[in-house]
């Protein structure tokens, strides 16, 4: 667990900013007995994504709240963050379950390109933000809750 005045001194920041970072630094899941229970999918993509590599002060993370009052563009509603990395960006969805925050890995992001987790190769596409992407690949799911929401075009003032 890292505190928010470690945090604050990693991020060289101060209010809202160094609390979001504390947030995330001491969200990350441990397990203490892991030997116990058997590495599901979801652990396994965690591990593998570099997320456990992911040190305070040489890397960002941002947190994106994608909706439809976003402006110029609207988005389905989708909250996610995006963990700045050397080699990759990791994108993942925040879950709070029972008071604490684990984030699920959705994608590696390579520049605007979006690939799976497993390969470079494998790809969604290429997007301008966090949230066309979340938009591509949730929106026919959120579309039948939200149907006025999302617009392709830009909004006229």
């Amino acid at each position: 667990m890292i505190s928010v005045a470690v945090a604050c001194k990693w991020a060289g920041a101060s209010g809202l900013s160094a609390a979001l970072v504390a947030l995330l630094l001491s969200a990350l899941p441990v397990r203490a007995d892991d030997e116990q229970h058997p590495e599901d999918d979801a652990s396994r993509a965690a591990r593998d994504s570099g997320l456990e590599k992911f040190q305070p002060g040489a890397k960002n993370a941002r947190w994106y709240d994608c909706g439809c009052y976003d402006t110029p563009i609207k988005h389905y509603p989708y909250s996610l963050v995006v963990f700045e990395m050397p080699a990759h960006d990791l994108v993942v969805r925040p879950e709070r379950h029972e008071g604490a925050f684990n984030f699920v890995p959705l994608a590696k992001r390579y520049g605007k390109r979006y690939c799976k987790l497993e390969s470079e190769q494998d790809c969604y596409g290429e997007f301008a933000s966090p949230c066309d992407f979340t938009d591509h690949r949730y929106g026919a799911s959120l579309a039948e809750y939200f149907p006025t929401c999302k617009s392709t075009r830009k909004e006229e003032d």
